[in-house]
């Protein structure tokens, strides 16, 4: 059974389109004064971003920065060592499942400068993580959030107000709101729409049942792969690559993806059509990526190879 690092080293033949024809250029909302807070960045083992946060004056931690998770997460052992005082037990939805688990108050957490908050995360072991905790939604929710691949930096910024031309080698692709979540609208496979949520948490791409089921009529070969949740949980997936995924005005072709049909999908009521979590082995291979909560779309800049 292939391990989740040798799924990584399998996924780095994605090939990106550009459109092939170049109107007038579409726009994108930049924000209105404030600026943007730039964050250093490194790479976790599993290609994940991780950043740098400290905890009521401890630290610094290596943090991921997770677009697809609604909530904090900190390593038991980090809460144990910060003597981080319960919070009681909160229902947590992972990838297998929803269970209570154990939560903790984390003070005066901070990975922005001059930006301190007070809230409460979920506790799970450290082997899990790969990083001493997960910056969720909540932490980044009415912000426009900037993965800069090319700069190894994170950039966060206040919701945007004012409209400016996009890039040459940017796509915007506008989405709409589920429980926390934003789904990217105008996408599909062969001409069947899909629901594509852009998780920056996730080491590998993630489909649900549906797409699965397209693809076996369209007889791709599948391998049985396992996986590990957040929370420890193993499970199992067939593993393929999709031909042609469009999002927007691109294209991906060759895309990695895990089939499962896991218990996220159904909490989100994505199960009657194809849905997939883009995961960090395709958004490596693009130079930027935007996500913007408040305003509900993100934006793709491909490399000058894709472009």
């Amino acid at each position: 059974m292939i391990a989740l690092r040798l799924i990584f080293a399998l996924a780095a033949s994605v090939l990106l389109q550009a459109p092939h024809t170049h109107a007038q250029a579409p726009t994108e909302a930049v924000e209105d004064g404030g600026g943007e807070s730039v964050v250093d960045a490194v790479s976790s083992e599993s290609a994940r971003m991780l950043v740098s946060v400290t905890i009521d004056g401890a630290g610094p931690f290596p943090f991921i920065v997770d677009t697809g998770s609604v909530r904090y997460v900190v390593a038991r052992d980090l809460a144990e060592q910060l003597n981080l005082q319960p919070a009681g037990r909160v229902r947590m939805v992972s990838m297998t499942a929803a269970r209570e688990l154990a939560s903790v108050h984390v003070p005066n957490l901070s990975f922005i400068e001059g930006r301190v908050s007070t809230l409460q995360a979920f506790t799970v072991s450290r082997n899990h993580l790969g990083a001493m905790g997960i910056l969720g939604i909540d932490a980044l929710r009415g912000q426009r959030v900037v993965l800069d691949f090319a700069a190894q930096q994170v950039r966060v910024g206040a919701a945007p107000r004012r409209i400016e031309p996009m890039t040459p080698n940017e796509i915007v692709v506008r989405a709409r709101a589920r429980f926390g979540q934003l789904v990217l609208v105008d996408s599909d496979v062969a001409g069947t729409p899909v629901d594509v949520i852009v998780d920056s948490g996730l080491e590998v791409s993630i489909g649900n049942d549906a797409l699965r089921r397209l693809l076996t009529d369209r007889h791709n070969e599948f391998e049985e792969i396992g996986l590990v949740s957040v929370t420890g949980d193993h499970f199992t997936a067939d593993y393929t690559r999709v031909d042609r995924l469009r999002i927007g005005g691109m294209a991906i072709s060759g895309l990695p993806v895990a089939f499962a049909n896991p218990y996220v999908f159904r909490h989100l009521r994505l199960t009657n059509r194809p849905a997939l979590f883009l995961g960090m082995d395709a958004l490596r291979q693009f130079e930027r990526v935007t996500v913007d909560f408040r305003n509900r779309r993100a934006s793709f800049v491909l490399t000058e190879e894709g472009g």
